[in-house]
C-alpha cells in the first residue's frame, strides 16, 4: 500500500500552486504583448506602401463596403471609435481621395461619407490580403489550437472590451455574465 506523508502532500500542493501562478504570470505576460502589438497596429499601415491602410482606417471603411455610403456616426459605431476620432481618420482618407464627403439628400445638417473608386480597390485589396494572411495562420496552427481559436478570440475580444469600459461598466458585465454562466452553455 502507498503511503504519502503529509509533507509530499504540502509539497505537492506548493509545486501545484506555483505552477499554476507560473501559468497566470506568463498568461498576463503574453495578453499584455498582445494589447501593445494591437495599439502598435492600429496606427501602422498593414501593408508597405503609399496606399496601405491602417487596421484604424481598415475598421472604419469596413461600414462602407456592404452600405456604399454612411454618416461619420453609423462609421464610428460600427466601427467601436468616438464620432471626433472617426472625423480624424476620415479626414487624412479624404485628403488621399480615398472618401468622399456629401451633404446627406435627406437632411442637409448630415455629412454622407462614400468610398471613391480608388478607395473601393484599395479596401477590396486590403480585404484580400488580411484574410489570406489570418488564414494562414489559422491554418498553420495546430488541430486543437484550431478547435479552441474561434471561442478564445472572442472571450479576448470581450475582455479588451470590457477593460477600455473601465471597472464600472466591467462590474456590470461581470454580473452579466455570471447570470448567463448560471444559465448553462449556449
Amino acid at each position: 500500500m502507498l503511503k504519502i506523508s503529509k509533507l509530499h502532500l504540502g509539497c505537492m500542493a506548493t509545486a501545484n500552486a506555483s505552477e499554476a501562478r507560473s501559468d497566470t504570470d506568463a498568461f498576463l505576460d503574453s495578453f499584455d504583448a498582445f494589447a501593445q502589438a494591437v495599439r502598435r497596429a492600429r496606427g501602422v499601415p498593414m501593408q508597405a506602401g503609399d496606399d496601405a491602410l491602417t487596421l484604424s482606417q481598415y475598421a472604419l471603411l469596413q461600414g462602407l463596403s456592404d452600405a456604399g455610403n454612411a454618416r461619420v456616426v453609423e462609421l464610428a459605431n460600427a466601427a467601436g471609435v468616438t464620432a471626433p476620432t472617426a472625423t480624424r481618420i476620415l479626414d487624412a482618407l479624404e485628403r488621399r481621395g480615398i472618401v468622399e464627403r456629401r451633404r446627406s439628400a435627406e437632411d442637409r445638417r448630415g455629412v454622407t461619407i462614400t468610398l471613391t473608386a480608388s478607395g473601393r480597390d484599395q479596401l477590396a485589396t486590403q480585404h484580400e490580403w488580411l484574410r489570406a494572411r489570418q488564414e494562414s495562420f489559422y491554418a498553420a496552427l495546430p488541430s486543437a489550437e484550431r478547435t479552441v481559436a474561434a471561442d478564445l478570440l472572442v472571450r479576448l475580444a470581450r475582455l479588451i472590451d470590457e477593460l477600455a469600459a473601465g471597472p464600472e461598466c466591467a462590474a456590470g458585465l461581470d454580473r452579466a455574465a455570471g447570470l448567463n454562466r448560471a444559465a448553462g452553455p449556449d
